[in-house]
């Protein structure tokens, strides 16, 4: 018996299901279905009762269950003791982050924080709010900026709120003034938008329903450099947060500015069952100093007092 095979049948008995428990887990459900069976035959009772429903805890399934959850909130308190009683910043921090936050700040606060702890490591990780969330509940992340998305397995602590702008391909020559836009101006143009399941993507589109706003969206990809690609070449306008376009905006490259009254909120979230460690938290604290910094100097950057 080993705390991966506890840990399954643990998820299993909660969810009183193998297949939603293989979601959560992210394992394939006939390996699941083993590792409980395996259980099972090592301690010689049955641990759950199948049925066409789900499954139940049997009896002898209901101990081992109030056991299991005795020794892993043992493991976290003791997992939870060392790591903050090293008052040395190593090892190495699996960060995720938007596209977007990627070349306006995260490079910055890497750099300072490497400058600062020469013995810690990064590992940095590029995807939308779905991927990262995705690789925070299978562990293969230690912290990411999601633009929500709650989940009870996952704790978020709130960010920032940063304006949404639109992006729209260069109609004249030289410097233009910026202006802002509504959604109602923006419902009869092509849009260039990541998919359905994007968050960004339904918060725009929850805000558009909510004023009677129907969005035209043409082209669907979450691949950043190709909506640029193909707002350059006239397809469509885009609708994103202010750090992925304003910086290419405010440089001429593009005609657009602002959302009135559109904004999205970021969020650092992390696994509710791993402790902070000391890395971590140096590192959103320069995170949350360099967003500051920011927002003194750009409104389109808000941090909450």
């Amino acid at each position: 018996m080993d705390l991966v095979q506890l840990r399954y049948f643990v998820r299993v008995a909660q969810l009183k299901s193998f297949t939603k428990a293989s979601v959560a887990l992210h394992i394939a459900q006939p390996a699941l279905t083993r590792q409980v069976l395996l259980l099972e035959d090592e301690l010689g009772v049955q641990l759950l009762f199948r049925h066409s429903r789900g499954v139940e805890p049997t009896e002898a399934g209901m101990r081992l269950l109030s056991g299991a959850e005795s020794i892993f909130r043992l493991v976290r308190e003791v997992r939870a003791n060392v790591i903050a009683s090293s008052t040395t910043v190593a090892g190495t921090l699996r960060i995720g982050f938007p596209p977007s936050l990627g070349g306006f700040v995260i490079g910055t606060v890497a750099a300072a924080f490497q400058k600062m702890y020469p013995q810690a490591t990064f590992d940095l990780c590029e995807g939308l709010s779905n991927e990262l969330r995705d690789r925070l509940l299978a562990d293969r992340l230690d912290l990411a900026v999601l633009a929500g998305g709650a989940n009870p397995l996952l704790v978020s602590t709130h960010l920032c709120d940063e304006e949404l702008w639109v992006m729209m391909p260069r109609r004249l020559k030289g410097r233009h003034a910026l202006r802002t836009y509504t959604l109602k101006e923006l419902a009869g143009l092509p849009l260039i938008q990541p998919g359905r399941t994007q968050l960004a993507r339904q918060h725009i589109e929850t805000e558009a329903a909510r004023l009677g706003v129907t969005l035209n969206v043409t082209v669907e990809t979450d691949a950043f450099q190709v909506i640029k690609d193909l707002v350059r070449r006239g397809i469509g306008a885009h609708i994103s947060p202010y750090s992925g376009i304003g910086a290419d905006i405010k440089r001429g490259d593009f005609d657009g500015g602002p959302v009135k009254g559109l904004f999205l909120s970021r969020y650092l979230v992390r696994r509710i069952d791993r402790p902070i460690s000391l890395g971590i938290t140096k590192f959103q604290e320069i995170l949350v100093d360099t967003l500051r910094d920011l927002g003194a100097s750009d409104r389109a950057i808000r941090l909450p007092a």
